[in-house]
Parts: C-alpha cells; sequence; structure tokens
C-alpha cells in the first residue's frame, strides 16, 4: 500500500487555510519528501499558494527545479514562453499531475496548459485508470470532451478490467459528486466518438436514466450494437 503524506495530500486536494493550519499544528513536516518532491514543491505544482505560503512562513521552502518552476509557472497561470517538459526527467510524484487534478473545479485551463507543455493526457495511474477514464466515471462532459479531442486510446482497459463506458456507468452509480454530474452526457460523447455498445450493458446499469439512455441508443443505433465485448 502507498500512503501520501499528509502536507502533500493538502497541495493535490487544494485544501483550505484552515486545513492546513491544523496539519501544521498537528506536526506535519514540511521537509518531508514524497516520491522526490517535497511539501513545498508538491504545493506550487499543484496550484496550492495557500499551503505554499504557510509553508514559506515558516522558512522551509524549498528551491524549486527548473521543471518544477515551470509547472509552478503552469499552475499559477503565468507566461511559461513555449517551453517543454520531459516527463520522464520528473520525480513521480508529478507524473500523473494531469489525473489528479481534472475533476477538481476550475482546474481544466490548468490542464490544457500542462498537456500543451507536454505532460501526458493519456498516461494510466497506478489503478490503470486514464485521464479521460477518469473523467466520465466523475461525470464531467466538458473536461471528458477535451481529452477525447486529444485522440486518447479509446481501447484501453483499466485495472478493474474496465472500459472508457463501464467506467462511466460505474460513476454513475458510485461517484460521490453524482448527483450533479452529467454521466448521461459523458456516455453520449463516448458513444459519438465511436465506443461499441456491448449489447448487455443498458440492462447492467443501475441508474434508472443511464439505462433509458442506453436502451434508447441501442435502438436507434443497432450497428453500433455489439455481442460480447468488455462490459
Amino acid at each position: 500500500p502507498w500512503v501520501i503524506p499528509a502536507l502533500h495530500q493538502a497541495a493535490r486536494r487544494l485544501s483550505s487555510d484552515e486545513m492546513i493550519k491544523v496539519l501544521l499544528e498537528a506536526g506535519a513536516d514540511p521537509a518531508r519528501e514524497y516520491q522526490g518532491a517535497t511539501a513545498y514543491g508538491y504545493a506550487r505544482v499543484f496550484g496550492n499558494r495557500a499551503l505554499a505560503r504557510a509553508i514559506e512562513a515558516r522558512g522551509a521552502a524549498s528551491l524549486l527545479s527548473d521543471d518544477e518552476a515551470l509547472l509552478a509557472a503552469a499552475a499559477d497561470g503565468s507566461d511559461t514562453g513555449g517551453r517543454f517538459i520531459d516527463p520522464d526527467r520528473l520525480p513521480e510524484a508529478y507524473r500523473d499531475i494531469v489525473r489528479v487534478i481534472l475533476h477538481l473545479p476550475g482546474k481544466l485551463d490548468h490542464v490544457k496548459r500542462l498537456v500543451a507543455m507536454g505532460m501526458e493526457y493519456d498516461r494510466p495511474d497506478a489503478e490503470g485508470l486514464s485521464p479521460v477514464q477518469v473523467a466520465g466515471w466523475e461525470g464531467l462532459p466538458e473536461v471528458m470532451a477535451y481529452f477525447l479531442s486529444q485522440k486518447p486510446d479509446l481501447s484501453h482497459v483499466n485495472g478493474y478490467g474496465g472500459t472508457l463506458l463501464s467506467t462511466i456507468i460505474h460513476g454513475s452509480e458510485n461517484c460521490p459528486e453524482r448527483a450533479g454530474r452529467d454521466h448521461v452526457g459523458c456516455l453520449e460523447l463516448a458513444l459519438r466518438a465511436g465506443v461499441a455498445l456491448p449489447r448487455r450493458v443498458p440492462g447492467l446499469a443501475g441508474d434508472p436514466e443511464v439505462a433509458a439512455f442506453l436502451t434508447d441508443w441501442a435502438e436507434q443505433y443497432p450497428g453500433q450494437v455489439v455481442d460480447g465485448g468488455v462490459a
């Protein structure tokens, strides 16, 4: 099992000033590293300026590498001067940043800046989930549409045996924010992108709206319905 230190978690989750204060007062160590990244570097790269300021105030800010400085500029929305990142040079802690932040409010432009500078838009995480699958699971059509525009591998099967279609369906039943999300919109995007619809899938969907949409789609586009396939 892997454990992300408290301040690194706060950085990537964009935790508030109050939470950061609680963590620091409870003894969270600003000097602790995770997969080659300090808490300060992580805060700057993920765009949590509140945490970065708190660490600076304690005199514990670490020097940023050139790559960290470039990633921090992308997080801040600053001009990066057309410079590019070689992902293979980065500490492992930063390799999945696109996948980690894509569901956070207001982060789509940040994601686009990262991809424009060379960060991997289709890199599966440790669980085999690709960014487009995560966007679909989260029920975020605008974010998913962006990743589809980058031409990801739509045939990818994640570590749970899920395809893009089944991952969206799983999210419609399990995503904590599902009530306010649009999983049907994500399914439509996937199907319009050419993803096949296994014949048995509509009957497996637990959300009535999703099941009805898939049933209607199968009737309207019978040529897209396939026997077998990964559900």
